[in-house]
């Protein structure tokens, strides 16, 4: 996982390369401006002592100093080279082979005689012998800058953060949409006031799914209760016939089924909280157990019981028979032939069964209605599939929170 940052030292951070590089341009260009203009000081010198030049032969004892007028037969082959071809006022400047930087200056005199006036600006450059000095300004001035910038980016991020951090607890205590709403209308920074606008919004949405899956789930639970009215008088009219025992035992168990489907739907539909109620948990778990053997067996399965003695719930047995049933019908139906292992301790209830690797997968919509209603108990469910085996833990610990 990427480390995260601070948004304080990372704006700061990119406040600072940003004073750095401005500071660098302009240090650059300023350094450009100065080689410019001290050629251009050196060249107009050169021109104006070039127009002084009458005769060429006499002229190098009136030049000012570090100036030298050549005529073109008497040029150095250095000076040649360079200045060969090019057209008269043409100033070049290069370092001559014996290490003096000169400016020359190609020119004819009244006459028309072609010469070259030279310029030894060895000792004149002020630019380059004072950089090193310049160096050091320059770096202090941009310690300063970046000091600057360091400063100027953690106080306006400082209160963009502290400003957030303030809209994050109003958010926190909106008590509905509405009132979010009218928190983004207040707000003077229109990009939080999107994030709230987009936030109020998707709050209505979440909202007006829980009230559908409200209203679903009341009009689920009150259609099955006419259906399983009338089923319950049917078995009671078949108990009364020996000959229909296999068929009654089968619609016993849809019943049941039923019974615990409109029990959950109940649970879960509700705001209110369980009703607390004391579960002894052998009588219940053994009827439960004794309910589901024939559908084991019918498919190679057995269920195998073992439970602390005195083991009792706080919480009443319509509540945790739906979810201990859940579980218990999703092991049979989606396990493979083997034993069924029920494990019920003082601190959880573990279920076991051998995980078939053809059978249907399980344990998706049921667990997830499994985990919301031991949520409601205060429970938590924990499935865990390895080795062949699958394995769903129960715990009832005080303060345990369901994921």
């Amino acid at each position: 996982m990427a480390r995260r940052r601070s948004l304080q030292r990372a704006l700061a951070r990119r406040w600072m390369a940003f004073a750095a590089v401005l500071s660098l341009s302009f240090a650059g260009s300023a350094l450009l401006l100065l080689f410019l203009l001290e050629d251009s000081f050196i060249d107009r010198h050169l021109r104006a002592v070039s127009a002084t030049v009458v005769d060429v032969a006499g002229a190098s004892a009136t030049l000012p100093a570090n100036f030298q007028a050549l005529p073109g037969p008497a040029l150095p082959e250095d000076i040649a080279t360079r200045i060969s071809g090019k057209k008269p006022g043409t100033v070049i400047e290069f370092r001559r082979d014996d290490g003096r930087y000169v400016h020359v200056l190609s020119a004819r005199t009244a006459t028309g005689q072609p010469f070259a006036l030279v310029y030894d600006v060895t000792g004149e450059l002020t630019v380059n012998p004072r950089l090193p000095g310049g160096l050091a300004y320059a770096l202090a001035l941009l310690a300063l800058s970046l000091l600057c910038a360091y400063v100027l980016a953690w106080a306006f991020v400082t209160r963009t953060v502290r400003r957030a951090r303030a809209l994050l607890g109003e958010v926190l205590a909106s008590p509905d949409p509405r009132s979010l709403e009218a928190l983004a209308q207040r707000e003077p920074i229109r990009e939080f006031g999107e994030l709230l606008h987009l936030h109020a919004g998707v709050w209505r949405e979440q909202q007006a799914a829980v009230e559908r899956e409200r209203e679903t789930l009341a009009f689920l639970a009150h259609e099955l209760r006419t259906p399983l009215q009338s089923a319950r008088t049917s078995l009671a009219l078949l108990d009364e016939s020996p000959a229909h025992a296999p068929a009654l035992a089968r619609l016993q168990r849809a019943v049941e089924r039923l019974t615990r489907a409109s029990n959950a739907i109940l649970w879960l539909a509700s705001d209110a909280a369980i009703p607390a109620g004391r579960t002894l948990a052998a009588a219940h778990l053994e009827a439960l157990v004794e309910e589901f053997r024939p559908l084991a067996r019918a498919r190679g399965q057995s269920i195998e019981l073992r439970l602390v003695p005195g083991l009792s719930w706080d919480a009443p047995w319509e509540a945790v028979e739906a979810l201990l049933a859940n579980l218990l019908l999703n092991a049979i139906q989606h396990g493979g032939e083997g034993v069924i292992e029920i494990d019920a301790g003082v601190e959880a209830l573990t279920l076991r069964n051998p995980d078939e690797a053809a059978a249907s997968a399980g344990f998706g919509l049921g667990l997830r209605i499994v985990q919301r209603l031991a949520a409601r108990l205060g429970w938590r469910v924990v499935l865990q599939q390895q080795q062949g085996m699958a394995s769903c833990e129960v715990r009832w610990l005080p303060g345990v929170v369901s994921n």
